[in-house]
């Protein structure tokens, strides 16, 4: 991530800062624009940012939500071109040229596309994640989630960031094997996604007691 243009790590530092706040301020997930107050342009209320248009795009497609001077990108889940999209906020939102060719990163949704379409969800949050982390989390967490999707889809009005989240968006690539339903078997990989964020600065303020629901909720969450 050191290697990355400023704008895409300011993507990170934005979601980590607002998870890390402890308000709920991370969110990812939303079921319909209403969730943000208002669906007027300009009108929202979610922690007194404000939605605007992506370059023209209908906002059931895309929107930038400004949380003050970093934009968040929002997409339909159910959207194919959302790549295509990621470019076009790159330009026009974050100074860059962009996608560029052969990057270590992947472009995706913060909350997985294929759970969030089968829940529901009319946006998820998207930005750019380290390749091999988002790869590996699709092939297990991910992967599960839409599993639990399939049998019964939920439906929660918001999603917000969870510690696998901060993993996805920073890198994190151990994801090895499908989550258990019990915490004791998912210890392992939890203990070492903690690792790798401590050796970046991240700590959980509430320490083995984050670590532990965290092993816990791996095996239930959608």
């Amino acid at each position: 991530m050191q290697n990355w243009p400023a704008a895409l790590r300011l993507q990170f530092e934005l979601l980590l800062a607002q998870f890390m706040a402890g308000t709920g301020a991370a969110w990812i997930g939303i079921a319909a624009l209403e969730c943000l107050g208002s669906p007027a342009v300009g009108g929202t209320r979610r922690l007194g940012g404000r939605l605007e248009i992506l370059a023209g795009q209908p906002l059931s497609r895309a929107f930038v939500w400004m949380q003050g001077p970093e934009p968040e990108l929002w997409l339909d889940p159910r959207d194919k071109g959302y790549r295509d999209l990621f470019d076009l906020f790159a330009r026009t939102r974050l100074g860059l040229a962009g996608r560029p060719t052969g990057a270590d990163w992947n472009v995706d949704h913060v909350f997985p596309k294929a759970a969030g379409a089968l829940d529901g969800l009319s946006h998820v949050r998207a930005m750019a994640i380290g390749a091999p982390g988002n790869q590996a989390l699709g092939r297990t967490m991910e992967k599960a989630m839409k599993q639990r999707a399939d049998l019964a889809p939920g439906r929660k009005r918001i999603r917000h960031a969870t510690w696998m989240t901060i993993g996805k968006a920073a890198g994190y690539d151990g994801w090895e094997s499908l989550p258990e339903g019990d915490a004791p078997p998912n210890a392992p990989a939890v203990a070492m996604l903690f690792t790798h964020l401590g050796r970046m600065g991240i700590h959980p303020p509430a320490g083995a007691l984050e670590q532990g629901l965290t092993a816990h909720t791996m095996g239930r969450i959608r």
